[in-house]
């Protein structure tokens, strides 16, 4: 299913690229995939750094993101991995479940607990690859723990192979939801969602598409032309972007269309927003890339008044 997926994604952009393709992409991608085959690693490999090189760049949020919206696609044929209110069973299941798809330890749980793990990640890849790999692995269980109950999912880096340490090692983190409050909500929110990265934007359909109604703009001059002809409730923008910035079009939008709600979404969210949040232009700062639920509060809840 993992290899189908890195297939279906480089195929999906094969106009673009095929004439740099070699012999081994081509039949790659030229031969129907088969789930249960079993497919080498340096193929893997060699299919991922293409998807690096070709349509993600080394942007770890993008691949994060890929690696969440992967999950869904993975339960919708194993949907016992994921277990209700039980995440630490569920990150337990997804540990085994891939440890099946390698001949080797590539992913293992060092530590489990009711709220927290431990993820050693060593695919055995070079540099560049490893990296990819490993943020993508930590995108499957960041999804997966929401899947499974688990609120304001959280990671944090605590060694990586690809800059000298013996393996990774990600401590990963979140809440049950009974330590949850319940917040307000829109039955199906209208959502305009602004980013330029097609990965990404990507991503967040797959995790959002069910519960918002969701028109993409890639950039602040698309967004400005659609909220000028529809209605929406939330505006959901990255920062940065290459025609205008993020804030530079949600103050715009507060001046112009003060009735929708702002979400910044970004990674590198310059120092201005505190103040922006402060006056009220800004109704949320979230960082980039966020958990579903995270997404799904901040989407679907109404703006304070």
């Amino acid at each position: 299913m993992l290899f189908a997926d890195y297939v279906r994604m480089l195929r999906r952009e094969w106009p673009a690229w095929r004439d740099k393709a070699d012999a081994e992409e081509r039949k790659a991608l030229e031969t129907r995939v088969d789930v249960n085959e079993w497919y080498p690693m340096e193929t893997f490999e060699r299919l991922g750094l293409r998807i690096l090189r070709e349509i993600v760049g080394t942007e770890t949020d993008s691949i994060r993101l890929w690696g969440r919206g992967q999950v869904q696609t993975i339960l919708s044929f194993l949907p016992d991995l994921a277990t209700n209110d039980d995440p630490r069973e569920s990150v337990m299941r997804f540990s085994n479940f891939l440890a099946s798809l390698f001949d080797f330890p590539a992913v293992r749980v060092e530590g489990v607990d009711d709220e927290d793990a431990m993820l050693i990640i060593d695919y055995g890849m070079t540099q560049l690859a490893e990296q990819a790999a490993a943020w993508q692995t930590v995108g499957f269980f960041e999804e997966l723990v929401t899947a499974s109950g688990g609120r304001g999912v959280r990671s944090s880096l605590e060694s990586a192979r690809w800059i000298g340490a013996p393996q990774t090692r990600v401590h990963l983190t979140w809440s049950s939801k009974r330590n949850m409050s319940p917040r307000p909500f829109f039955e199906r929110p209208r959502v305009l969602l602004v980013d330029d990265e097609v990965l990404v934007a990507r991503a967040l359909i797959r995790m959002l598409s069910k519960v918002a109604e969701l028109t993409v703009a890639s950039g602040a001059a698309e967004a400005v032309r659609l909220l000028e002809t529809r209605e929406f409730d939330t505006v959901l923008s990255d920062y940065s972007m290459p025609d205008r910035d993020g804030l530079s079009l949600l103050e715009e939008v507060s001046r112009r269309w003060p009735q929708i709600k702002r979400v910044l979404h970004s990674a590198n969210a310059p120092a201005r927003a505190s103040d922006m949040m402060k006056r009220g232009v800004l109704h949320e700062v979230i960082d980039k890339p966020a958990s579903q639920d995270v997404l799904v509060a901040a989407l679907t809840s109404r703006a304070a008044s």
